[in-house]
């Protein structure tokens, strides 16, 4: 506990108590992280090495261990609000009180962390009546949908704080936020590795024609929910922040997890493509300045983040030389189409209004 006390920022007054300082929101985010690079590490040993039998691994250790550090700092500073007890809440509840002391956007983190202990609790029972998953089947057992739920709610912590800071948050200060949204993106596609969007779709020698359809079929599915995905992350913070975000945002979001994806999956070809649709994304945001009131900006934003994306995916590979067995008609049409994507999800993000400024983020769905 001494370690986690260490990490913690001291609060400056009892009046904030329930208010998260920026500095507590890049200790969490760094710390998530780590959360999420130990995921990594674990997935890469289980998409690499031999068939794993026990669910005591370094990998594991690593995993969990990260989670343990995360949970010891945020419950240190939880309790240490709760030691503070302003006079106003000496009657409340000890219930009252701690829902006091966890700051505004971290219940749900709170939460998280009780299921995600839960939930590895039963996966470690899981494991001992049926046995080490792989592949496809780890992705989809019930224990680690549970773990995954419970690391979404830790991850996002950050990005509830944010968003209860109102106009307070811009710039520089919503870096804690993008990146909270970014480990939340990296947690999404990791879970659907059997859907990855970086692979070398209609790249190498063209298939037989009993399998070319097939292959076909699947290569642009799988890439269209990616692009649901991408828009989905991306947009929310469009939708909250528009132009208040800080430049190099979405490359954040998109960099990182293409850097993270080639673990494990491979794709390093890509990055370059990654990097340079990320910015000019970054760039379409800075000079639209969409908004709720900006509607037409916001959606041609929607509808240019996944086509750049989707489109340096190919412009990339035909740069560099390779065969692409996929005929015109498909890679110049397939960025379009997750664009459209896109340009739909724009009218669900407009449907409601952005959650109040200042508003207690918990509060939100």
């Amino acid at each position: 506990m001494a370690t986690a006390t260490a990490l913690v920022p001291e609060r400056t007054s009892s009046r904030d108590l329930d208010r998260s300082s920026l500095t507590f929101d890049w200790v969490m985010v760094g710390l998530s992280g780590l959360f999420v690079g130990g995921l990594y590490v674990d997935g890469w040993a289980h998409n690499h090495l031999d068939r794993i039998e026990t669910f005591f691994t370094p990998w594991h250790a690593m995993f969990y261990g990260a989670f343990l550090l995360l949970a010891l700092v945020f419950g240190a500073y939880s309790l240490a609000g709760l030691r503070e007890r302003p006079k106003q809440m000496e009657r409340s509840s000890l219930l009252d009180r701690l829902g006091r002391a966890i700051p505004t956007g971290y219940v749900w983190s709170a939460l998280g962390i009780v299921l995600f202990t839960l939930s590895g609790l039963g996966d470690m029972l899981w494991h001992m009546r049926f046995g080490i998953e792989k592949d496809t089947e780890a992705l989809l057992s019930p224990t680690h949908l549970g773990l995954a739920t419970g690391m979404a709610l830790v991850l996002t912590g950050p990005l509830r704080a944010a968003i209860a800071r109102g106009d307070e948050a811009r710039g520089s200060a919503l870096w804690p936020a993008v990146l909270s949204l970014t480990w939340l993106y990296c947690g999404l596609t990791f879970m659907t590795q059997f859907a990855p969007a970086l692979a070398a779709w209609g790249i190498g020698p063209r298939p037989s024609s009993d399998l070319l359809e097939l292959k076909i079929d699947r290569s642009v599915t799988v890439q269209l929910l990616d692009a649901a995905l991408l828009s989905g992350v991306v947009l929310y913070a469009v939708r909250q922040w528009g132009a208040r975000l800080p430049f190099g945002a979405i490359t954040a979001i998109l960099l990182i997890n293409s850097l993270l994806m080639e673990t494990q999956q491979g794709g390093n070809e890509q990055i370059l493509g990654v990097a340079i649709a990320g910015l000019c994304s970054d760039a379409l945001v800075a000079w639209l300045r969409p908004s709720a009131q900006r509607i037409a900006q916001f959606r041609l934003v929607a509808f240019a983040v996944p086509f750049l994306y989707f489109a340096a995916h190919y412009a990339t590979y035909l740069a560099r030389g390779y065969p692409i067995y996929y005929k015109v008609h498909i890679w110049a049409g397939l960025p379009f189409i997750a664009g459209l994507i896109g340009l739909l999800m724009s009218f669900l993000a407009m449907s409601a209004p952005a959650t109040p400024r200042g508003a207690p983020a918990d509060m939100q769905a």
